[in-house]
């Protein structure tokens, strides 16, 4: 068979070829469509072989299965009862479905798998059903796990594939088993191949899956590669800046509940109906013999193709799944006004609608669903296949601190809800800023280590890089290089690790100032704000929104936050000034951005 680049701008891979098939064996049930063959288990609703090209492309000793929690609460599902949802001559759809009894979750699960004429992938989908019936529950940690086929030495795909800065020949299956275990679990040193004397961490692939799209794995040596690709992300947790573990060596995962980097978790309460679908999403499988870089592409096409077909039409009579006319959309356009940068405008800001529980927001938001897309260069934006409700919309740009947001967004199955010019006048606390630094963009890769945070330990180079405070003066510093992404409470044994802005300053302010503090992240933080006088804080405080240890976990950042600290006036100079930053708890914070504003 030619590659699937031919076929990329279809969805699924294909549209052609011979019926699809089931054969009922008794205990699993075999989907085959002549370019697949999928295995799978009845009881347990895992995926235990699917044949591609001559290839297993699954792991059969630890194949593709589900799960929640870990420890005591660890669930996978259970006595699952089989059924055939759809079975025609072009598509079979069947449901591998777990009742809640006495396992440590009280959730239906239903796990679907279905397979289309002529598709190089099986689609997926799961069903999280609570009834009233059933008492409290809560789950954090959701997840399914697709393992890598591999002989005793060699994974049958050798590269991974996350985004531009993370795609290599990963350790080989011979690798993995001479690698030496480090302080932490998760983190092993490899000690041969080409990664050798390198660190491997499932966490150093984490991602933004709305920054991607695909994620898996290719081979150049047998022209093969697999793939998680997302038609949409409505069913994920927590807004598009969400990250969580996607491929690593040897597997890939898809974090329904994305619940590292503090995560918000799903909680039901007793008597509370609830229920959720999660997908459909595509196990896509794809070969091309120009190899590995070439099946990353198509995988990339592949997401524009399973985006534009979305809703699915061909997932009927399921309420929780409505198609495209039982769906509305909402437009407009963003107009940003910033007093302080006139410049600034809505291009590219992402704008969405979510239905946070009240006192909550969509950063930590995962019993609904989530709809975002990227403004276009002059602000305009659709969000479409909505489903009907009434939502709050939001909107943040690069560029900008903070957030637009607009209650009471009523959508309408078949209507475009037209908000017209959506005007976000962006606050500030002054009229004027003396300095910032960084960019607002809810990360923090724009400062030292932003191309190569991912790397495990990375923190233990601090104390060589910084010999002491990390000195950054206004106007002669580079933020790219001597401002690192992350601020930890201390390099030196005893000492608290200072950062200090230097800045000059014309006259002096008519007031009290105000520093912007927004951070990318933090965990464990408690901050200190020193002015001219490193004896008294003029502040501290425990940023909002922590947790997640995103500089353990390789990332760049978890929760964003935004504080302004009040600068008296009386404690600035006229000339030389500086501003001195501790973080004085156990942790970190990951900056995003910072200013000074004065009056």
């Amino acid at each position: 068979m030619h590659g699937a680049l031919a076929q990329a701008n279809i969805p699924g891979g294909g549209d052609t070829g011979p019926d699809v098939t089931l054969t009922d064996h008794g205990s699993t049930v075999v989907l085959d469509n002549g370019v697949i063959t999928a295995t799978l288990v009845k009881t347990n609703a895992r995926v235990a072989s699917i044949l591609y090209q001559g290839f297993q492309m699954v792991a059969t000793d630890r194949q593709v299965y589900f799960s929640m929690d870990g420890g005591s609460s660890y669930e996978q599902p259970s006595n699952c009862v089989y059924s055939i949802k759809t079975q025609t001559p072009d598509m079979i759809d069947i449901s591998l479905k777990h009742f809640y009894t006495t396992q440590p979750h009280k959730f239906d699960i239903d796990i679907h798998y279905v397979l289309r004429r002529g598709n190089t992938g099986l689609y997926v989908y799961a069903i999280l059903d609570h009834p009233a019936s059933y008492g409290a529950t809560s789950v954090g940690e959701w997840r399914m796990v697709w393992w890598m086929p591999h002989d005793s030495t060699n994974f049958l795909m050798e590269r991974i594939y996350v985004d531009a800065l993370r795609n290599w020949e990963m350790p080989s299956v011979y690798d993995l088993s001479q690698a030496q275990p480090t302080s932490i679990a998760e983190i092993i040193r490899l000690t041969t191949g080409v990664r050798a004397n390198q660190y491997d961490c499932k966490y150093e692939y984490s991602v933004a899956y709305s920054a991607i799209g695909t994620y898996g794995h290719a081979s150049n040596v047998n022209n093969v590669g697999a793939w998680l690709v997302f038609g949409s992300q409505e069913f994920f947790n927590d807004g598009p800046t969400k990250q969580d573990l996607a491929p690593a060596s040897g597997i890939i995962h898809v974090h329904f509940g994305r619940n590292h980097y503090n995560g918000s978790g799903i909680g039901v309460a007793a008597g509370e109906s609830w229920s959720k679908i999660f997908g459909p999403y595509l196990l896509y499988l794809n070969s091309d013999p120009q190899g590995a870089d070439a099946l990353w592409a198509d995988a990339q096409a592949q997401v524009a193709a399973q985006a534009g077909a979305w809703p699915y039409p061909w997932l009927t009579d399921n309420p929780l799944y409505p198609l495209a006319g039982d769906r509305g959309a909402v437009s407009g356009r963003l107009a940003v006004t910033d007093a302080l940068k006139p410049d600034l405008t809505g291009a590219g800001a992402w704008v969405g609608v979510a239905q946070p529980d009240l006192g909550s927001n969509w950063q930590f938001d995962a019993k609904h669903y989530q709809y975002w897309v990227r403004a276009d260069a002059d602000g305009s934006f659709t969000i479409p296949n909505v489903r009907p409700g009434s939502y709050t919309l939001y909107a943040f740009v690069n560029g900008a601190v903070g957030e637009y947001s607009q209650t009471d967004v009523s959508v309408a199955a078949g209507d475009t809800t037209a908000l017209g010019d959506v005007v976000w006048n962006v606050f500030h606390p002054g009229n004027s800023i003396a300095w910032e630094i960084g960019i607002p963009d809810r990360d923090s890769t724009e400062f030292r280590h932003g191309s190569d945070y991912f790397e495990p330990f990375l923190y233990q180079q601090f104390s060589s890089e910084f010999s002491g405070p990390l000195e950054y003066t206004v106007g002669v510093s580079d933020w790219s290089t001597d401002w690192n992404y992350a601020q930890t409470s201390s390099i030196e044994p005893g000492t608290s690790w200072k950062w200090r802005v230097h800045f000059n300053l014309d006259s002096a302010p008519a007031g009290d100032a105000t520093l912007t503090v927004a951070l990318a992240g933090s965990d464990h933080a408690r901050m200190y704000v020193y002015v001219n006088d490193e004896t008294r804080a003029v502040a501290n405080f425990y940023p909002e929104n922590g947790g997640g240890n995103a500089l353990i976990r390789e990332g760049s950042h978890a929760k964003y936050s935004l504080s302004y600290v009040t600068i008296p006036a009386a404690a600035l100079n006229v000339g030389a000034n500086t501003i001195t930053l501790v973080q004085g708890s156990t942790g970190h914070v990951m900056y995003d951005y910072l200013n000074l504003e004065l009056p």
